[in-house]
């Protein structure tokens, strides 16, 4: 599939900005456009067929989710992901998550521990076998906890790290992609458990844990970076 077919903005009911928006992240995400790629504006708009306007609107707002930096007078780029920026995205989320799983255990209604729970099953029903709906469940999932932790503030941060969150889960999720995954699902179900036994403590541990595992990969990941990249680079 080329670019060009990946990119192409379909001209429907919903708003065109937030379409086009959708199109340049998930291109990221999926490493259609690669870190470091320069962005250009008249190549983007013939791929993706809508105006410089348009493409300029999303590039600001990938811009505020680090997705994509700008570089002065040679333009916007794809960001490139650092092992420290990395590892100190997975510290915040380790207390967002741990603290937020913690009010969910203790304030949730019965509804919202029910829906968690259904958030969970539909991750499981995609986790082997989908890897595009499995992060939207995951997603959606971790929506639900932060709904029913009733901290407005912490979940407003935690949306603004939704897209380098997903950028590194996308990159991680290629090693030991079954291993990964399986271990990830044991993982939640450990949160389940302890919010259905209203157990906080037990929640906001299970919670690290999974931000843990998640950074063991990323770890990984940069490691090999490292080991790849070309002697003197």
């Amino acid at each position: 599939m080329s670019v060009e077919s990946v990119l192409w903005v379909e001209r429907q009911a919903e708003p065109l900005r937030e379409k086009t928006l959708k199109a340049l992240r998930e291109a990221i995400l999926s490493d259609h456009l690669k870190p470091g790629q320069r962005l250009v504006e008249r190549d983007l708009c013939e791929q993706t067929g809508v105006s410089r306007s348009s493409i300029r609107e999303a590039l600001r707002y990938l811009e505020s989710e680090g997705l994509v930096e700008s570089h002065g007078p040679k333009g916007m780029f794809v960001s490139v992901l650092t092992r420290q920026q990395a590892m100190e995205i997975y510290e915040v989320r380790a207390a967002l998550e741990g603290e937020a799983a913690r009010h969910f255990a203790e304030r949730a209604s019965e509804a919202a521990v029910a829906e968690l729970r259904e958030a969970f099953s539909r991750v499981e029903r995609v986790a082997l076998n989908d890897p595009e709906a499995y992060g939207r469940e995951i997603d959606q999932f971790f929506e639900v906890l932060f709904t029913g932790a009733g901290n407005a503030t912490a979940h407003a941060l935690m949306r603004s790290l939704r897209a380098r969150i997903n950028f590194m889960r996308n990159t991680t999720i290629r090693i030991a992609p079954k291993t990964r995954v399986k271990g990830s699902m044991a993982q939640m179900k450990r949160i389940i458990d302890a919010m259905e036994r209203r157990d906080g403590e037990a929640a906001a541990a299970a919670c690290r844990g999974y931000v843990a595992r998640s950074a063991e990969f990323a770890e990984q990941h940069f490691s090999k970076m490292a080991k790849d990249a070309p002697q003197g680079a």
